[in-house]
Parts: C-alpha cells; sequence; structure tokens
C-alpha cells in the first residue's frame, strides 16, 4: 500500500470513527484495584483516549461495564523491563462470552511507557487482553500494537506485580486459565497477584486530562496535515 494510501486511510479513519463513536465517551479513567502490597496504594488508574484508537477504547468500555471482571482477574504474565499483561476474567463464562475479535485501530500513538495496547496473535485478533508497558517498547508500534490509553497513576503498583512464572517470558498457559478460570491458576500458582476490581471513573486528575486533549487535538491536525501536504 503506498504513502499515500495509508495517510488517506487514517484520515477517513479518524473523521468515520469519529462520528461513530458519538455514544460512548472522547475519554474516561480505569480504576484497577489490585491485590498488591506497594508503598504507594494498591491501585492502578489508565486514562483511555479513544482518539487514540477508537476500537479498542470503546471494546474495552464494554468490557469494563460487564461481568468480566465481576470475579478477581490475574495478572497472568510478566516480561521484567518489558511488560505486564492481564484481560482474562477469573470466570470461564465470561471468558467465552468475550471471545469475539474485533478490527485494529491505526498505530497513532507509541508504545512508550506506561501506556497500555491490547495483546494480539496477529492483525485483527484483538479481544481481551491488555498489556501495561514497563518501559520504551516502540519497536511494538511496527507490529501493529495500538496504545488505547496511559497508566497516569499506579505505574509503581505495576512494576510491583508477582512474576508468576520466572525465566519463562511466555506467562502461564493462558487456555487453561481461560477455560478453567481462578479454581485452577490459584492451585499452580497461588501466590499470583489479582484485579479485585476493575471500575470506570471519569474523575481523571485534570493535569493528566489536558495533557491527552493536546495529544489529541495534536494528532487530528498532523492526520490533516499529512492528508493535504
Amino acid at each position: 500500500m503506498s504513502t499515500l494510501c495509508k495517510l488517506f486511510f487514517v484520515f477517513i479513519f479518524t473523521i468515520i470513527f469519529g462520528r461513530l463513536s458519538g455514544s460512548y465517551p472522547s475519554t474516561y479513567c480505569i480504576r484497577l484495584d489490585t491485590d498488591v502490597e506497594s508503598g504507594n496504594g494498591s491501585s492502578i488508574i489508565i486514562n483511555i483516549t479513544q482518539n487514540w484508537a477508537p476500537i479498542g477504547a470503546n471494546h474495552l468500555f464494554d468490557i469494563i461495564n460487564s461481568q468480566f471482571y465481576a470475579t478477581p482477574s490475574a495478572f497472568f504474565r510478566v516480561v521484567p523491563k518489558f511488560v505486564v499483561q492481564f484481560g482474562i476474567s477469573g470466570d470461564p463464562t465470561q471468558n467465552a462470552i468475550w471471545n469475539k475479535t474485533i478490527l485494529d485501530d491505526p498505530v497513532l500513538i507509541s508504545n512508550t511507557v506506561g501506556t497500555v495496547s491490547y495483546a494480539t496473535d496477529g492483525p485483527n485478533t484483538r479481544t481481551t487482553q491488555l498489556f501495561i508497558n514497563y518501559r520504551n517498547n516502540s519497536r511494538l508500534d511496527s507490529h501493529g500494537f495500538a496504545p488505547i490509553g496511559i497508566v497516569i497513576s499506579g505505574l509503581d503498583v505495576a512494576n510491583t506485580i508477582l512474576n508468576p512464572t520466572p525465566g519463562n517470558t511466555t506467562g502461564i498457559d493462558q487456555t487453561a486459565y481461560s477455560t478453567e478460570g481462578n479454581a485452577w491458576i490459584l492451585s499452580n500458582y497461588s501466590q499470583i497477584n489479582f484485579i479485585k476490581r476493575a471500575s470506570i471513573t471519569y474523575n481523571c486528575p485534570r493535569s493528566y486530562q489536558s495533557k491527552i486533549e493536546v495529544t489529541s487535538l495534536f494528532l487530528l491536525f498532523l492526520n490533516l496535515f499529512l492528508f493535504f501536504f
């Protein structure tokens, strides 16, 4: 695909999904209450911005508003100095309900420290699994990992999460956890950390909100500039 075609796609994508996403918030925060022991609390707050990746942001909004996190959900993969991964429900029924893929978003934001992206198994395979970048992983950008938000509080908590499989970067058996739930994972990894509750709040810290809004405006103008010039 030529550069001009790619730019045209990004421009049209931004305009169309900006209009189709009117029933979803342009920005919101997710609060993950965890059982991680940290000196500064145990919650992780993530600012989700629709303009960064509208399909993924709206999909996550639906997930959080469902029963997906009604049962504690484990941090099942930790790769030191790389990522921490989560997003499998402790309830196998919920995993079956949400085991439907969504289309990819264009990568508009780089995978820098604290950004949150969907885990994938190739193009257009995103479902419910997410990861937090522990470091600048911009090399992931070219592989289609489109950040949907960024941790604005609790990155120290994320960095304290127990690695359940030291020496094994693939993490636990995700299929077994998806189908057998928390009973299975606790019997095999008794010390693993969990998300106890996930909720949506619109009370995001204003200083971060301002930065997010400026970034979103910049993306829009950049797309327009690239398209016309």
